[in-house]
């Protein structure tokens, strides 16, 4: 009698798994849309002063510290569905390697497409770039008597920090309101 009640629990249970209703998969939210943003780095404006770099001399380019934040999309502007726009910084980075200043550069390479509010685009850009900090550029002085392929591997080198200004051009795209990570310059 107990084997025979027992079989009939387990087939009453058995039927009442049957008889639920399968549970749906969970979908995650959907993610906002969002724009990308690609950055390259910009020769200098014609009237930037230039070192002077004799032979026993070399100059070694600040870098950038990674994770480097990239300018943000402005939100209020992925509605609009934008051609790609294109905006430019100079940023000045000191001995240290840390950015004291960073202002728009005006050039043909940031040209913009009419009718487009700059305002939030360069916003976007000078708030990353104030965030950055470097490995600080160096000026290698080797003796005069030097006379190898690289000043920095020299014996008696100096290698004095120095300040620097570089210009960034960010180019913030959206393709449908999906973004499209590109960089733009050089690959």
């Amino acid at each position: 009698m107990i084997g025979r009640a027992a079989g009939l629990v387990c087939i009453a249970g058995l039927a009442g798994c049957a008889s639920s209703p399968p549970i749906a998969p969970v979908q995650p939210p959907a993610a906002p849309p969002q724009g990308a943003v690609g950055a390259s780095l910009m020769e200098p404006a014609a009237d930037t002063r230039r070192m002077d770099m004799q032979r026993n001399r070399r100059f070694i380019h600040p870098n950038l510290d990674m994770p480097a934040a990239m300018p943000v999309y402005p939100a209020g502007q992925l509605a609009l569905r934008l051609p790609p726009v294109v905006v430019c910084i100079d940023a000045a980075i000191d001995a240290t390697g840390a950015v004291t200043a960073a202002a728009p550069r005006t050039s043909t390479d940031c040209a913009l497409p009419e009718a487009v509010e700059i305002a939030p685009f360069t916003g976007a850009a000078l708030a990353a770039v104030r965030q950055w900090t470097y490995a600080p550029a160096l000026l290698c002085v080797a003796p005069e008597s030097f006379d190898g392929a690289d000043a920095c591997q020299a014996d008696g080198v100096i290698e004095t920090p120095t300040a620097v200004r570089l210009s960034y051009a960010f180019r913030f795209s959206q393709q449908a309101g999906t973004p499209e990570v590109e960089r733009i310059g050089s690959p």
